[in-house]
Order: C-alpha cells, then structure tokens, then sequence
C-alpha cells in the first residue's frame, strides 16, 4: 500500500486556517478602527466645539485623521465581508481533486479491508463447518443412545433420558447467559466485537470446554 499524500487537502486545510487567521485579524483590525473613529469623531467635535467658543478654523489635522481611518475602516470591512466568498470560490475549485484523492485513499485501504475480510471468511467457514461436524456427531450420538440404553433403561427402571436434550444446542436460544453459554455467537456479541470489544461471557468462559 502505497503513502496516502493528500497533496490537495493539506492545501484546502490550509486555506481554511489561513482564512481563518486572516478573519480572526480583520475582526479585530475592525474592532480596534472602530474605537478610534469614535474616539476621532469625539475629538473632532470637541474641536469644533473650541472653535466655536474660541472664534477660529477647526484643526484640519484631526478631520485628515479621521478621514484616513473612516477609510481604512470601510476598506477592512469590505476585505472581511469577501474572505467567505473566495473560500466559497477555492473550495469549489478544489472539489474535484478533493474527490479523486478520496477514491485514491478508500481504494488504498481497500486493500486491507479485503484482505481482512478474506481472513475472517476463512473463519467463518471454519466455524461453520464445525457446527456441520457437531451436528452430524449429535445425530449419530442420539442414534447410539437409543440402541444402547433405551431397553436397557425400562429393563432396569431407570428414569428415561431424552438424548436429545444432552450436548443440545438450541434454536430458540437469542443470546448468550451465564446459565446457557453455548460456543455459538449471537447477535449482541456480534455488536460488542463490531464496537471494539470480546464479549463478556465469551471471555469469561474462554477455557470452560477444555478438559
């Protein structure tokens, strides 16, 4: 299996953080001119204001500041108002490459996967065949049961035992317990190793069948 590079991701992640930065300072650039327009716009009219009072011409100096970040001010708003949109318009032109880098990587590691899934096939035929072989022996068991102890039983008094209630596995069992564990596997412990996890009872009894 080849390195997965994802060349165009890396760039699409860093897009998304650069814009990310570069809104986070705008917001803040916006917020800082802002105050000063108002601390500005305040000045101004207190200025004015002394003028008046004073019979002179207004300080050209605090009207060419404010201007100048009047201006800064809109020329930072419209630059945040567009970093969406030229994400939006990146974005759109790397959707295609995203695409073929994610086919690349899920057949890469469908590699694996088959290969994994071969294995447990194996296993699963195995198990299967096994369950084949018990119930051919469980047959042949019920069969010399009955030629051996079934007259013998009646001859002797003993209680009759039904053979097929011995060594049985049951249909009708739903899931595993305690009382009834069984080398079966049932639908919950299905779950539990599909989530990560041996089931319980399984390891629990791992060793109860070994003499």
């Amino acid at each position: 299996m080849k390195l997965f590079k994802g060349d165009t991701i890396k760039k699409v992640n860093k897009l998304m953080d650069n814009a990310e930065k570069r809104k986070q300072k705008l917001e803040n650039k916006v917020q800082t001119l802002q105050e000063e327009v108002k601390l500005l716009s305040q000045a101004v009219q207190d200025d004015l204001t002394q003028a008046i009072h004073n019979d002179v011409e207004p300080s050209n100096k605090l009207e060419n500041d404010l201007g100048k970040v009047i201006k800064e001010l809109e020329v930072a708003k419209f630059q945040l108002s567009q970093i969406d949109s030229v994400v939006k318009a990146e974005l759109e032109k790397a959707k295609e490459e995203v695409d073929k880098e994610r086919k690349e990587f899920m057949k890469d590691k469908g590699d694996d996967f088959r290969k994994k899934f071969d294995e447990i096939h194996e296993l699963k035929m195995a198990y299967l065949e096994k369950i084949v072989e018990y119930s051919k022996m469980k047959s042949k068991y019920n069969s010399e049961y009955q030629e051996t102890f079934r007259e013998i039983e009646d001859r002797v008094g003993l209680r009759r035992n039904d053979p097929r209630d011995q060594f049985h596995i049951s249909l009708n069992q739903m899931s595993q317990s305690d009382r009834h564990y069984n080398p079966m596997v049932y639908l919950e412990e299905l779950r539990s190793v599909l989530q990560g996890e041996l089931p319980y009872l399984a390891v629990k009894n791992k060793d109860l069948y070994k003499n």
